[in-house]
């Protein structure tokens, strides 16, 4: 049986629009990877030996940068509601490339902590911001599988990029690295896009959505955080992102209490993307499926099962599990959660709203290393901060399932 011409060719938009949101995705996704912690880390030592830095050093600035981009992004994100998706897109690949250049010559701690607050706003912030955004305004019946796939960038950077950029420094020196990151960024990726954006006739206009009661309606970010299930939402979701930087700033001091070889609890790590990877494309189908808000309610099991195992086991095997399980709740997390602030809020200022719970993640990756290094300082030992993190979790889990996760109309202002 043949399609009318006019299904067919709704059916091939639909698909062009699914194939281009993913490049498109995936392709920010994996320049993000230029401002997180894991790419940026691998310069520290460089970067201490030029400018006579301590690790203490190294981490204030590094805390200020951070900080100052979790609050910048809150305006900056808001942004992509309202220019449009290209000039957008074009300012942000923009601004990353200016963030490796600014790196390569940095000459004192002052342009340091400069160079690190541009990596952390332009890389790790509105370029995951502005990828995984727009895969969430795709229509509701794929939005799960759009976000996932479009998130597998974050991994492919895990991934690919420490291997390539040690090698890089061992050839040609971290500042060429770093002209050589801006040179990527500027060329492939910012040209990539562009093509992606006029090829695919992509935008961030609202009526992409296809959901009737999410084309009207939509709360704006004040409405958002004067909502108390925001507040109840809230701690379920920003527990990972302290715990988890947390652990792994700190990895080296969990291995040796452990007793496991640091170089075989880091090997752990692969097992952690590819967990990610895994649950994250099954996480995009079960939203599709289910509902973000209804597959939301899981994520953090992996996690507290990763920690409890941590806390109650002693073998050379635990560094596989322990990531693997750590890796399925990040997998989980990246569809549901962006599934979840549409269906509670609506489309049409999801931006703002992604760009205030970013900036209050940001906020916890800055603070998740300070405060386990605290608490092994005044002689916590490891057990003890494992079943506390365990037992966080669990209470805010408790939280989020007695938590209404439907839409409905916001108050009026």
């Amino acid at each position: 049986m043949t399609l009318p011409s006019s299904t067919s060719d709704l059916v091939k938009s639909s698909t062009n629009t699914f194939v281009g949101t993913i490049a498109f995705g995936f392709v920010l996704t994996l320049s993000s990877g230029f401002g997180q912690t894991f790419f940026i880390s691998l310069f520290n030592q460089d970067l201490r030996q030029n400018f006579n830095l301590s690790h203490g050093d190294i981490g204030g600035l590094y805390f200020i940068g951070t900080l100052a981009s979790a609050i910048t992004i809150v305006w900056a994100g808001k942004l992509l509601d309202t220019i449009e998706l290209k000039r957008y897109t074009l300012y942000v690949t923009t601004g990353l490339f200016f963030a490796c250049i600014s790196m390569a010559y940095v000459q004192s701690a002052a342009t340091l902590a400069l160079a690190f607050f541009l990596l952390r706003l332009f890389g790790q912030g509105l370029s995951g911001h502005t990828g995984i955004t727009t895969a969430s305004r795709i229509s509701s019946a794929y939005r799960g599988r759009a976000v996932s796939l479009s998130g597998l960038g974050f991994s492919t950077a895990e991934a690919v990029m420490p291997v390539a950029v040690v090698l890089l420094i061992s050839l040609y020196g971290w500042r060429h690295v770093w002209l050589l990151c801006a040179v990527f960024e500027i060329v492939v990726i910012g040209l990539l896009c562009q093509w992606i954006l006029r090829h695919y006739q992509l935008s961030n206009n609202v009526e992409n959505t296809s959901s009737p009661h999410e084309k009207h309606l939509s709360w704006t970010r004040s409405q958002v955080i004067r909502d108390s299930r925001f507040w109840r939402i809230a701690p379920a979701l920003f527990a990972p992102p302290i715990i988890s930087t947390g652990l792994f700033f700190h990895q080296q001091s969990l291995a040796a209490h452990k007793e496991v070889a640091f170089t075989l609890w880091a090997s752990g790590i692969a097992a952690y993307s590819l967990t990610a990877v895994i649950t994250s494309i099954v996480a995009g189908f079960a939203v599709d499926r289910w509902s973000g808000s209804a597959v939301v309610k899981i994520y953090l099991l992996p996690f507290i099962a990763a920690v409890l195992i941590a806390s109650s086991i002693n073998h050379p095997l635990l560094p596989l599990l322990y990531y693997a399980l750590i890796g399925a709740t990040v997998g989980i997390a990246t569809p549901s959660i962006s599934a979840l602030w549409l269906e509670l809020y609506g489309p049409a200022n999801i931006a703002a709203i992604r760009s205030l719970t970013h900036a209050l993640m940001v906020f916890g990756t800055a603070i998740g290393p300070v405060m386990f290094g605290m608490l092994l300082d005044y002689g916590y030992i490891w057990n003890t901060i494992l079943i506390g993190s365990a037992a966080w979790m669990a209470l805010t889990s408790v939280l989020l399932f007695s938590t209404p996760l439907h839409w409905r109309v916001a108050a009026t202002p």
